[in-house]
């Protein structure tokens, strides 16, 4: 990031959505459309033209571009007035036999639907952990404290635990 914000090069640019790109695109994609999550990605980046230097380097730049991310995302919601988990079907292994196949895709749509239930505050914490994002980053993105992220990644853990019991008995 510093090489782009010194130097306005395009390279440096096309470097960080190449390292980024992918990753900010299913974060956005798992709580929306491929559409949305593509517009999203796009005017995401437009962001980070606009604003490189208000990077102030505290954080990483992923940590950075997420929470813009997030800020666009929670923008449109609020637009909208809805929250969406859109099942992914790439989870499913694709070397598995049709039965194995079936029996995963199965367990993945009820997890994704338990994860859709999830209060909205609870589900984005669960979904930028999966993301790779720690507890620190996660309270920078959401801006809010790392006990209240703890807090509310227990909350969400203790649900899928008890829904999933739930759907097994």
């Amino acid at each position: 990031m510093r090489g782009y914000m010194q130097t306005n090069n395009p390279a440096y640019l096309a470097e960080l959505i190449q390292c980024y790109g992918n990753d900010l695109y299913h974060f956005l994609l798992k709580q929306s459309d491929p559409a949305l999550a593509a517009d999203l990605s796009q005017h995401c980046w437009l962001k980070v033209m606009e604003q490189k230097q208000q990077f102030a380097g505290h954080s990483s730049f992923k940590t950075w571009l997420f929470a813009i991310g997030r800020n666009l995302l929670l923008d449109e919601f609020r637009k909208q007035k809805r929250w969406l988990y859109e099942v992914n079907e790439d989870w499913v292994a694709e070397d598995s036999s049709p039965e194995h196949a079936l029996e995963q895709q199965q367990s993945d749509m009820q997890l994704q639907h338990i994860v859709q239930q999830l209060p909205l505050l609870q589900r984005e914490a669960l979904l930028l952990q999966l993301e790779g994002f720690s507890v620190q980053q996660i309270a920078q993105i959401t801006l809010t404290e790392a006990e209240t992220v703890k807090s509310r990644l227990r909350y969400a853990r203790q649900t899928l635990t008890k829904q999933r019991g739930d759907q097994d008995e």
